[in-house]
Formats: structure tokens, sequence, C-alpha cells
């Protein structure tokens, strides 16, 4: 007997809204997440960062197995056509995608390039943590990946004092 697919990859498709903003601003979360992480926390900080402007932000959660899961095209199909179909993105800000990567090294340069390697795979959007890397190197680094073909939207870092946007593509 052959199973349904929708069968093999259940997932939790309810949200909970996390935080609202008096400027319209909010944070919804698919249930389906981990709240327990460290990641989710920074991630959540920076939805909150967008929510404060009065952005949407939908915080999905990963799938095992995208391109099996029937879900993935509920949470995910914006990216169809995109070359970040299959891959799941940590946030959904007003309609756009973003990726947040942290690092675990101790070298800056090396968690720079590793943050920027893993995060523009999901999206043309990253958001980082900030590794101790100064602008100037950061900005010789990205001009290299931009000079060999790479696509890159937007760089925003995270510190401790909050977010900033370090690049955008205009």
């Amino acid at each position: 007997m052959e199973t349904k697919r929708a069968d093999r990859h259940p997932i939790d498709l309810t949200t909970e809204m996390v935080t609202t903003f008096p400027n319209g601003g909010m944070v919804v979360v698919y249930n389906a997440i981990n709240r327990s992480t460290e990641d989710f926390r920074r991630i959540l900080n920076c939805a909150k960062h967008f929510a404060k402007q009065g952005k949407h932000v939908v915080m999905p959660p990963k799938l095992d197995v995208p391109y099996k899961n029937p879900a993935y095209d509920r949470i995910f199909g914006s990216l169809r056509g995109t070359p970040y179909y299959g891959k799941c993105p940590d946030l959904l800000v007003d309609g756009v995608w973003y990726e947040h990567e942290g690092f675990s090294g101790v070298n800056p340069k090396r968690s720079f390039r590793n943050m920027c390697n893993h995060g523009f795979k999901q999206s043309g959007r990253i958001i980082i943590e900030d590794c101790g890397l100064t602008d100037r190197q950061m900005r010789k680094s990205l001009a290299e990946r931009i000079k060999k073909g790479s696509f890159v939207e937007e760089l925003w870092i995270r510190t401790a004092e909050g977010l900033r946007l370090y690049y955008k593509n205009t």
C-alpha cells in the first residue's frame, strides 16, 4: 500500500504571532520551530529589528528534505524560479527572504568567508554575526566575491547594539 506524500514528512504549519509593534510591525513564528536554541534567539532578535520598522516578518521552519516535502511550496513557494529554490532561508521580511549565519571559529577572516559562503547559497540577502573583522577587510572580501560573479543583494551585520546594513546593491 502506498502512503500519501503528505504523510511522509508531517509538519506543523500553524503559526503564532510573537511580537507586535504600534506601527503595524509584527513577528510571526511557525510552531514547528525549536524555540530553545541559541540560533532561534539570534534570528528572533533580527526579526524584531525589522518588525520595529513596521515590517511583517515570518520565521519559517527548516525542512529536512525540502524537495520531497509538500509543505515546502506552501511556505517557500515564492523561491520558485530563483537559484534559491529548494533552500530554507531563515526570515521572510515583507515578502523578501533573508538568511542568518553565525560562526563558531576564532579566525575572523575565515568566519566571515564561511558565513558568506553558507549564507549566499540560501539567499542574496544575509545577516551575519559580527566576527570582529574590520569594515575595510569585509569590503575587500565582498568586492572580490561580487567580482567573481556572486549575487549579493544585501549584507547586514548583527552586533551587540543591533543590526546595521553594511552593503546594499543599488
